[in-house]
């Protein structure tokens, strides 16, 4: 049984919208789930998964590793910055439902081309260092941004981005309707063991609704429900 598994069966336990300070509470009097436990839970995330092709393009993993092998044939401007075109209609609709509630809606990054994610990933490194540079920006042909199915949605303009932006009212908005549109947070709290990279309360990814609303549902990174479609018990 994969690591992913153990994850997925504790982060299923609970519900996602639970206080930390709970769920701090919570760990030092629970004992670990035992290994039929973990399995049981995973058989039945794996039995009740959506009957999805996962080889197709909107659910392609990037990161250590993969890198993007196929930048977007076409690629137009949403909310100012470039996307691939299959998910500008539903990144659209996502902007301008979140403005018709109210809120502020700044779109950072989109699609960046090898001289543009190069150039973050150098500046990246030369001032955190390369290994850390690595857990925040990836290197440049392994970031999602390649792909131009990633953008980065914030309230305002901000020179750095931290997680901080988890206080604002957007953030909020995104993280309970994102789904709806076909997008997930891609790099969640405390996942980084999982994906990789460090917590991006602003990095949004297309990954199509069906996928979104059961990873949403079960509170799964991209990693853990594309390991739930494999056929041999191994990670992804």
């Amino acid at each position: 049984m994969c690591t992913l598994c153990a994850l997925i069966f504790v982060l299923n336990s609970r519900g996602p919208q639970r206080a930390e300070a709970e769920d701090a509470a919570k760990a030092a009097v629970t004992p670990p789930p035992n290994a039929a436990a973990v399995s049981a839970a995973y058989r039945r995330l794996s039995e009740s998964k959506p009957d999805l092709e996962v080889g197709v393009w909107p659910l392609q993993l990037y990161g250590s590793g993969r890198p993007v092998k196929e930048e977007p044939a076409e690629t137009v401007r949403v909310g100012g910055v470039p996307v691939d075109a299959r998910i500008a209609d539903a990144l659209r609709a996502m902007i301008a439902d979140a403005r018709a509630a109210g809120l502020s809606v700044y779109l950072s990054c989109g699609y960046t081309d090898a001289a543009a994610q190069t150039h973050i990933y150098r500046r990246t490194a030369a001032k955190y260092g390369a290994e850390t540079a690595q857990t925040i920006v990836g290197l440049p042909a392994e970031n999602e941004h390649r792909s131009g199915l990633a953008v980065d949605i914030a309230d305002r303009y901000y020179e750095e981005k931290d997680s901080g932006l988890e206080n604002t009212e957007l953030f909020a908005w995104l993280k309970m309707h994102c789904h709806e549109y076909g997008f997930i947070l891609r790099y969640p709290k405390d996942r980084k063991a999982i994906t990789g990279y460090v917590y991006e309360p602003w990095h949004f990814r297309y990954v199509g609704t069906e996928a979104a609303a059961f990873m949403a549902e079960h509170a799964l990174t991209l990693e853990e429900f594309l390991d739930l479609y494999r056929t041999d018990g191994g990670g992804v």
